[in-house]
C-alpha cells in the first residue's frame, strides 16, 4: 500500500487525538508504541486472536493494557482490521461507517477498504455512512497507531461505531460479519471498563465483568451495565462503554467457535500520579481458536465404554490429591502423590476437573486421553483449571477455602452415526466439524434440567459455534462417552 496522505483526490480523516491521547511527533509515537509493545509478555501460541479487546484511554494510562492485545497481532499476517466502539459523542440508531477514504496518524495513513463495507452493507441496512459521528469520537482512532505499527503499510481498516446498545443492530452486525471475514482479518473492539470507582472497588467490580466475558455471556453483562447506568450497581456509572463492541465480540465468537482469555488488567489508578479515587479499568482480551487441552484426539470408531470404577474411598483419594495440588500451587511447594496408591491411579485415564466457588462455575479444565497415570493427570488438570481456564480468572488464595472440586474420569469415547443412542445424563458428548469442536460433561444436562434436544442444540450452537440442528442432521462428527463423577 503506498502512503496515501497528501494525495488531494482523497478524503483523509485527519487525528484529532494525536498530542492529547498519544504523542503527535512520529518518532515519539513509535518510540512509545515500542516500549509498550516490547514490555507486554504474552505466550506464544500457535493460531493468532480472530478477536481482541482493547482499551482506548490516553496512552499513559491505558496503553501498557493495549499493548498486550496487539502483542498477539505482530506477524499475524491480517490485512483488514475491523475496528468496532461505541460513540462517547453522539446517540443515534444503527451503525456509522466512515465514508473517508483513509485514516491518518501521525505514523502514516490507512485506507478504508470500501469494498468489504460494500459486501457488509449488502446484508446489513442499518450500516450507514456517517462521517459526522466519527470526526471527534476517540475511541477507534487510539486503536490505530498501534494497528499501525504491529501490522505494517498492507492494512485496511472498516471503522464501525454503536450509537446505542440495540439488541437487534447488534446481532445484525454478528451475522453480516460472520458470513464474510476471513483469515485475513482481525476484529478490534474498542472499551474500556468501569467508570469512576474507587481503585479497590475498580478492581472487584471490573473482575466480575471480565469474567463475565469470558464466560461469553453477554445477558448478564447488558444487565449489569444497564444497572450501573441507572446508578444501581455497585456505585459504578458504566461497567464497560463499549457495551454493544464488547456483546458483539461475545456473539461473533460464538459464531465463530473462540475462546476468550485474559492478556491484562489494570486501571488508571495504577498509572504513576494517577489519583485513585476515581479511576477506569482497562482490560486486554483476545479471542482465539478453539483447541488445545480439551480437545480430543480423533476418537476411534467402536471403543468400547465399560470403564473401571474408583470405589468410594479411591474417589476420596483423589479429591484430595486435587485439593492437596492447590494448595501446594499456592505455597510454591512441589507436587508429591501419596504413597501407595491402588492400581487403578497408575491407569492413563481421560480426567476433567471442575472447580465451583459457592456453586458457581470457577474453572472446568480436562482431556480425553492421556499418556500418564491418573493421579498425576488428577494434579495437572486440577491446577489447568484454576489458573488457566480462558474463561475465568484465575483462582486466588483466598478463594480456595470456598472452592469445591469435582472430578469426572472419563470412559474412551465412542462414535456414533445414530444420536438416538445418546442417553441423558449418561453420557458425555463431542462435536466436532471440521475446526470447530465442543464438549458436554454427562452431568451438564442433569444440572441444567435440559432434554436431550436442548443438551445437543445448545453443544452444537454454544459450545462449538455450528448449527443447532448439526446433531441431527448428519453434518457433524458425533462421539459418546460416560463418566464417573465425584465431588467434595
Amino acid at each position: 500500500m503506498q502512503n496515501i496522505v497528501g494525495k488531494k483526490s482523497q478524503n483523509i480523516r485527519k487525528p484529532v487525538m494525536a498530542g492529547q491521547f498519544y504523542p503527535n511527533n512520529k518518532q515519539e509515537l513509535n518510540a512509545i508504541l515500542s516500549l509498550y509493545l516490547m514490555q507486554a509478555k504474552i505466550a506464544r501460541r500457535d493460531n493468532n486472536p480472530r478477536i481482541i479487546i482493547a482499551p482506548h484511554a490516553g496512552y499513559q494510562f491505558s496503553g501498557p493494557v493495549a499493548a498486550f492485545a496487539f502483542k498477539g497481532l505482530q506477524n499475524s499476517g491480517y490485512k483488514r482490521a475491523i475496528l468496532i466502539g461505541r460513540s462517547h459523542q453522539e446517540y443515534f440508531a444503527g451503525i456509522a461507517v466512515d465514508d473517508n477514504e483513509a485514516w491518518a496518524t501521525p505514523l502514516t495513513s490507512t485506507p478504508v477498504d470500501k469494498d468489504f463495507i460494500a459486501r457488509l452493507q449488502k446484508t446489513d441496512s442499518e450500516i450507514v455512512f456517517n462521517s459526522f459521528v466519527h470526526q471527534n469520537e476517540h475511541c477507534l482512532e487510539v486503536e490505530l497507531p498501534f494497528l499501525q505499527n504491529v501490522l505494517g503499510n498492507d492494512l485496511q481498516i472498516v471503522p464501525l461505531l454503536f450509537g446505542d446498545n440495540n439488541a437487534t443492530t447488534i446481532a445484525g452486525l454478528v451475522e453480516s460479519l460472520a458470513k464474510i471475514i476471513d483469515e485475513k482479518t482481525v476484529v478490534v473492539i474498542s472499551s474500556d471498563l468501569s467508570h469512576y470507582p474507587t481503585y479497590s472497588q475498580a478492581n472487584k467490580v471490573d473482575k466480575e465483568t471480565i469474567e463475565t466475558i469470558l464466560r461469553l455471556d453477554e445477558a448478564t453483562l447488558d444487565q449489569r451495565n444497564r444497572q450501573a447506568e441507572e446508578g444501581a450497581w455497585l456505585g459504578v456509572a458504566t461497567l464497560a462503554c463499549g457495551a454493544p463492541a464488547v456483546d458483539a465480540a461475545i456473539l461473533l465468537a460464538k459464531q465463530m467457535g473462540l475462546s476468550p482469555i485474559l492478556l491484562k488488567y489494570a486501571n488508571s489508578g495504577d498509572a504513576a500520579l494517577e489519583t485513585k479515587d476515581r479511576v477506569v479499568g482497562y482490560a486486554a482480551i483476545s479471542f482465539y481458536g478453539v483447541g488445545g487441552r480439551s480437545e480430543a484426539p480423533s476418537p476411534k470408531e467402536g471403543a468400547s465404554l465399560p470403564p473401571k470404577l474408583l470405589a468410594k474411598e479411591e474417589q476420596g483419594v483423589a479429591l484430595r490429591i486435587a485439593r492437596q495440588t492447590l494448595e501446594a500451587a499456592f505455597t510454591k511447594k512441589a507436587d508429591q502423590l501419596p504413597t501407595g496408591l491402588a492400581e487403578i491411579f497408575q491407569e492413563k485415564r481421560g480426567v476433567f476437573v471442575t472447580l465451583k466457588k459457592q456453586g458457581e462455575l470457577k474453572g472446568c479444565i480436562g482431556n480425553f486421553t492421556s499418556d500418564i497415570g491418573l493421579a498425576q493427570n488428577i494434579q495437572i488438570m486440577a491446577k489447568e483449571a484454576a489458573f488457566n481456564d480462558p474463561r475465568f480468572l484465575p483462582l486466588e488464595k483466598s478463594e480456595l477455602k470456598d472452592v469445591a472440586i469435582e472430578i469426572s474420569v472419563l470412559s474412551p469415547m465412542q462414535k456414533i452415526d445414530n444420536p438416538d443412542l445418546i442417553e441423558v445424563g449418561k453420557h458425555g458428548v463431542y462435536v466436532k466439524k471440521g475446526s470447530h469442536s465442543g464438549v458436554y460433561l454427562p452431568q451438564v444436562a442433569i444440572e441444567l434440567g435440559w432434554n436431550k434436544e436442548q443438551f445437543l442444540n445448545s453443544l452444537c450452537a454454544e459450545k462449538a459455534g455450528l448449527s443447532a440442528a448439526c446433531w441431527r442432521d448428519g453434518t457433524a462428527e458425533l462421539y459418546i462417552f460416560t463418566a464417573q463423577v465425584f465431588g467434595e
